[in-house]
């Protein structure tokens, strides 16, 4: 430390050497002092202990929803189903698609797939209507999702339906398809209805499986609307021919196999 320059002797404030030097101590036994601060122990100031941040998980993410193992899947009307173009609620209403088929039970369709938008889960789905194979977004909260394991696999230049459970073949079953004139179309459609006389014509047989399917060239036929079903017959001799207005005929023992094993929903294949 510097000390205060000592005036020279004779000046009012001179002092003697012994003065100067016992002053010197007592202001460094004073600052020494200041810094160490009081004596004997302290407390130490607790630390305050903040309350942790409170955690909000996160919502579902957005994007394409896995809805099980099972080989497809269908969704179920609750009500009066709103069809859109696009899984936003804004987006255009392309339709309503009421609950209820004409028969009196709930409308199906076949699931492409889901995808959360927004928070919101939306399924897009094959129409059972005309045109065939069409298809648009429906919300999760306006239908029932349903697993489906079997599906028909109608392989039109063989004249055969195999029934599938997952990638297995389970059973194979000679038919009978479109005539020239009024072809089987193709493509992917599902079951819509099972119905058997009396609700519909002892002509179909056993069962009738009304398909999403449509004829292309027929407006009407029979009791329906040119709409396609897989359906029984009670004369054999007409399976493996081109004999039909474009249905897919089965022997009644068959189609009652197939009834059994592919509610509304299921996957019909059509193809040449």
């Amino acid at each position: 430390m510097f000390l205060p320059e000592v005036p020279k002797f004779g000046s009012p404030y001179s002092m003697s050497r012994r003065g100067v030097v016992a002053a010197a101590c007592l202001i460094g036994l004073v600052l020494a002092g200041c810094a160490r601060g009081p004596a004997g122990p302290t407390s130490a100031t607790p630390r305050r202990t903040l309350p942790a941040a409170s955690a909000t998980a996160p919502g579902p993410a957005d994007g394409p929803v896995s809805l099980g193992g099972a080989a497809a899947y269908a969704v179920i009307a609750r009500g009066d189903v709103t069809v859109r173009s696009t899984p936003v609620a804004a987006a255009p209403a392309l339709l309503r698609i009421p609950a209820k088929l004409r028969w009196g039970t709930p409308t199906p369709f076949l699931v492409h797939q889901a995808r959360r938008v927004d928070g919101k889960l939306w399924y897009w789905v094959l129409l059972p209507q005309r045109p065939n194979q069409s298809s648009g977004w429906v919300p999760a909260d306006q239908v029932r999702v349903s697993p489906r394991d079997r599906r028909a696999d109608v392989d039109l230049s063989a004249r055969r339906l195999t029934l599938y459970q997952g990638s297995d073949a389970v059973g194979t079953f000679p038919v009978a398809i479109g005539q020239s004139a009024t072809p089987t179309p193709t493509g992917r459609f599902f079951v819509t209805v099972r119905l058997r006389p009396p609700q519909i014509s002892t002509i179909y047989g056993a069962w009738a499986l009304g398909l999403s399917a449509y004829s292309e060239v027929l407006d009407q036929f029979g009791t329906g609307d040119g709409q396609i079903a897989l359906h029984g017959t009670n004369d054999s001799s007409e399976l493996g021919r081109a004999i039909t207005h474009g249905c897919v005929r089965l022997d009644n023992a068959s189609i009652s196999k197939l009834a059994a094993q592919l509610p509304p929903g299921s996957p019909v294949d059509i193809h040449a």
